[in-house]
């Protein structure tokens, strides 16, 4: 690419530079942690910068602490904002050049920029939220023009911009998307339906069905479209994928108090995904982990209560076809009637060429999508989105839940959250826990509708939904158990009612229960070693199931001394264990001798990394006569015993040729390696200025400390997301509560807060969270606003 010839030739000067002065330049660009900073309207503030630089602002006022924290964020992360405010606004080709212009275009049709309009304007309607809004944003572009320009901005030629609300509004539509699986799924399933027939449904985990494990519900109270892999492959910043949360009752804890849990899993990039900060004042304490470009912190603690997210994986997106009028490109027809479409064109700057113009259609529906989404089929098909169809107040609802008084204010601020859809696990200090499944649902009126596949938009019935109220959303406050969690699992019903989604398979859902009933109590030190488990028992059920399939007779003595380590494992996933590498490209080989050949290169890449895939993992290997076991590119008719002994073959001559013949050699610590990439790093020159790692990690897809990877050919399992932070909180000790982040709080690879925490991260080690004002204030890293 051009772009990037320029970034390493402007790296190789700043090389050289290091010889003859330019070390002194790149130290200049170091956040400053100590010092004098004048803000006009702030009074006097204090910031110190822990031993990991977290930020504790001591300020007179909540206004002030949020133009100091806008500062202080902007200063380690302003790259990022930079990065965040562009994707879903459609402007990465600007500043990458024409290979992102495909991504611009996607995210174009999306239709969220009416839909960031009109939340600029409802936050009129809040002047408390939108005074600090402002003030956060004052102290990031205040930082902007006084402060250091990120060595990113000159590699890249990035002219400066100040930010507003509407940055922050595509920084949330960015979010709510990343969440969205329908675009991964539905166009795969109506292929598989309209190509192949039903038959080849039945053994794939669409729905809930009795091999699930549900989400429990429980309420009592105590006072106070398409295959997008090439658009997500391009994206410069890391998804949203899963997550896992637990709340203990004092009844199940050694302390007596609640015990709060959360790691959201999100993918891996470096800077990293949240930024802490410790805000005090007379009237407002919060320790927060925050988001680029975001005012509130969506995980956080105070004295009085805790709270974290997983994702909801509800189904919030329908895809409709609908008739082209053939005479006339300006119209088109629904079960509705006949219409012109709103014709909206926008314009996409590419970094180094001239611009390229697109025209949106817009329909009663939503707007068109597979004019940019290749394999959805011919007819227009239109995108109908939660996130824009109830556009919510998120800045409104992230202000709630940080200035809750007691569980009912935080259950009514989330009740306002329209998309995306997030499951909240909350603590107090009054001994309440809870868990909300947040997000404006509905449901199809007709009983015959299944929202993952492609609609008929030219079917009453199909369009007739209701929307439900947050009455209707699945919850559980204080249950008899003494416990809630969450996993990405299917809720329970609901009156009967079973919400559809893209939920995740039980692996982490029962290692969490099991481990949360193997005592009587738990203590924080149980909480820490839950949080890092990696044993999966479910893969030892999948195990069985392929050793049924397998033709011992045709193995020979090397297969079966694998076999014999696969046989023996115990669902650890630990840095010596050899079994992991067997099973997961076992795993891999096997769904691509059974899927691909109906399904195509295409879909099958979509599935085999999808929430659709790990469901079907438990499901289909229990059906020995399933349609799919036949290839259909040959003559003959296969079997379940001849794929999977195939399968079973080739993966371990695979293994043996990329790893040698020693089976001792097969190391999961060889073959399960995490690199925290930054976004620039595509030169072999950059990786070594930017990235962290490669290091070698636990864990596994699936397990509590699920640290995932893509499957792919090849005989390395390169982990790519997992858990963002842990947290462990303590109402016994709020002081004394911990977390960890996979790198460090700064964006700059000189600061010393770059990777600080990566060590800790790899090893399951925690950092304590400092609320201690005594404590705090022997830092010496200590700068002064006024």
């Amino acid at each position: 690419m051009k772009i990037f010839k320029k970034v390493i030739i402007v790296v190789f000067s700043l090389l050289v530079g290091l010889s003859i002065g330019g070390y002194g330049y790149l130290q200049y660009l170091k956040p400053t942690y100590k010092g004098t900073v004048h803000i006009n309207g702030v009074k006097s503030t204090e910031v110190y910068f822990d031993s990991i630089g977290v930020p504790h602002i001591f300020a007179n006022s909540e206004k002030d602490a949020m133009t100091v924290l806008g500062y202080v964020h902007a200063q380690e992360r302003l790259w990022q904002m930079e990065l965040l405010r562009r994707i879903a606004s459609g402007r990465l080709a600007e500043i990458f050049g024409k290979d992102l212009v495909d991504v611009d275009v996607f995210f174009s049709n999306l239709g969220v920029d009416e839909t960031v309009e009109k939340q600029v304007i409802a936050l009129d309607k809040n002047p408390k939220v939108k005074e600090l809004v402002n003030a956060y944003l004052k102290g990031i572009n205040t930082y902007m023009d006084k402060g250091v320009t990120p060595i990113e901005f000159s590699l890249l030629g990035i002219e400066k911009e100040h930010y507003t609300p509407k940055d922050i509004y595509y920084v949330t539509a960015y979010m709510a998307f990343s969440f969205a699986h329908a675009f991964k799924t539905d166009p795969i399933l109506t292929h598989i339906k309209n190509n192949l027939g039903s038959e080849y449904l039945k053994d794939l985990a669409i729905e809930a069905d009795e091999n699930t494990m549900y989400q429990e519900n429980y309420d009592v109270r105590k006072n106070s479209i398409s295959s997008i892999n090439h658009i997500l492959e391009k994206l410069p910043f890391p998804q949203f994928i899963g997550s896992n949360g637990w709340v203990l009752s004092p009844e199940k804890t050694t302390t007596g108090k609640v015990l709060f849990e959360n790691d959201p899993h999100i993918g891996f990039a470096q800077p990293q995904v949240w930024y802490q900060a410790h805000i005090k004042t007379p009237t407002y304490e919060n320790y927060g982990f925050y988001l680029g470009l975001f005012p509130f912190p969506l995980l956080a603690h105070n004295r009085d209560y805790a709270f974290g997210l997983t994702m909801f994986e509800n189904d919030d997106m329908d895809f409709y076809t609908i008739n082209q009028n053939l005479k006339d490109s300006t119209k088109y027809s629904t079960a509705m009637g006949f219409y012109d479409y709103e014709l909206i064109e926008k314009e996409i700057k590419i970094k180094d060429e001239e611009p390229k113009v697109i025209t949106i259609k817009k329909t009663v529906l939503g707007n068109v999508f597979n004019e940019s989404a290749k394999n959805l089929d011919s007819l227009p098909t239109v995108v109908q989105w939660v996130y824009n169809e109830k556009p919510n107040q998120v800045l409104q609802t992230a202000y709630g839940m940080n200035h809750a008084k007691n569980i009912y204010d935080f259950e009514n601020a989330i009740a306002t959250l329209s998309a995306p859809g997030l499951n909240f696990v909350y603590g107090d200090k009054e001994d309440n826990i809870g868990l909300w499944s947040a997000g404006q649902l509905y449901k199809h009126l007709s009983s015959n509708v299944n929202t993952k596949f492609v609609l008929d938009g030219r079917d009453l019935n199909q369009l007739q939904k209701e929307w439900l109220s947050f009455s209707k959303n699945p919850k559980a406050i204080n249950p008899p158990k003494g416990y809630v969690f969450t996993s990405n699992v299917q809720p329970e019903a609901v009156d009967g009612d079973l919400y559809p989604g893209y939920y995740l398979s039980k692996d982490r859902a029962v290692a969490i229960n099991k481990g949360i009933e193997a005592k009587e109590k738990l203590s924080v030190n149980d909480m820490k070693i839950l949080a890092n488990s990696h044993n999966n028992s479910v893969v030892i059920d999948n195990i069985k199931d392929i050793i049924a399939g397998l033709e011992l007779g045709q193995l020979n003595d090397f297969e079966k001394q694998v076999l014999d380590v696969l046989t023996k494992w115990n669902g650890q996933h630990n840095l010596d264990n050899i079994a992991p590498t067997i099973y997961y490209k076992l795993t891999f080989r096997l769904w691509k001798n059974t899927f691909e050949d109906e399904m195509g290169a295409d879909d099958f890449k979509d599935f085999v990394n999808s929430n659709l895939s790990r469901r079907t993992q438990n499901k289909y290997l229990k059906n020995p006569n399933s349609v799919w076991w036949n290839n259909v590119n040959t003559l003959k008719e296969e079997t379940f015993q001849e794929i999977v002994t195939s399968s079973f073959k080739s993966s371990v001559a695979e293994l043996k040729t990329g790893l040698g013949d020693d089976i001792n050699e097969w190391k999961w610590s060889k073959v399960h390696t995490v690199t925290y990439e930054h976004a620039l790093a595509k030169m072999d020159l950059l990786k070594k200025i930017f990235n962290v790692g490669p290091f070698p990690m636990v864990g596994g897809n699936e397990t509590i400390n699920n640290l995932m990877f893509d499957y792919t050919e090849g005989n390395h399992f390169h982990v790519n997301a997992g858990p963002s932070t842990r947290r462990v909180i303590d109402f016994s000790d709020i002081e004394n509560s911990y977390a960890v982040t996979p790198t460090g709080q700064s964006g700059y690879f000189l600061s010393p807060f770059y990777s600080n925490q990566t060590n800790y991260y790899n090893t399951g080690k925690y950092y304590k969270m400092l609320m201690n004002e005594k404590e705090i204030k022997t830092s010496t890293l200590k700068l002064i606003f006024e």
